[in-house]
C-alpha cells in the first residue's frame, strides 16, 4: 500500500460516506455568493459558506477507519469530498472550494 499511495498523484477521500455503500458525490447544501469588483477592476467573490475542516474531515466517520491514517500520511495530495465542502490538502496546507486557505 505504501507504493500505491506514496506514488499516487492525488488521493480522493469519500469523507462524507458513512460506509462502503454510501454515496459521497451528492451534496445537500448549495453555496451562495456575491461578486464584488474592487477599484482596479478585479473581481472578488464573497461566499457565506463557513469552512469547518475539523468537523468535515478530522471528525468524519471515515477517519475512524484504521487504514485511513496510513492513506492520509502516505498521500502527497488528498481531495476530501465532505458533505459541506470539498477540501484540497497537500504539503502547502488545506484549501477549500471557496478558495479559502486554512491555517493548520
Amino acid at each position: 500500500m505504501e507504493d500505491v499511495f506514496a506514488s499516487a498523484y492525488c488521493t480522493m477521500a469519500a469523507t462524507s460516506a458513512t460506509n462502503s455503500s454510501g454515496g459521497f458525490l451528492e451534496r445537500h447544501s448549495e453555496s451562495r455568493f456575491i461578486q464584488v469588483q474592487d477599484g482596479p477592476g478585479k473581481m472578488l467573490y464573497v461566499c457565506e459558506d463557513v469552512e469547518d475542516f475539523d468537523n468535515d474531515v478530522e471528525n468524519a466517520v471515515l477517519k475512524t477507519r484504521g487504514w485511513v491514517l496510513r492513506e492520509r500520511v502516505l498521500s502527497r495530495r488528498t481531495i476530501h469530498l465532505s458533505k459541506n465542502q470539498t477540501y484540497w490538502e497537500c504539503g502547502e496546507g488545506v484549501h477549500c472550494e471557496n478558495l479559502t486557505r486554512l491555517e493548520r
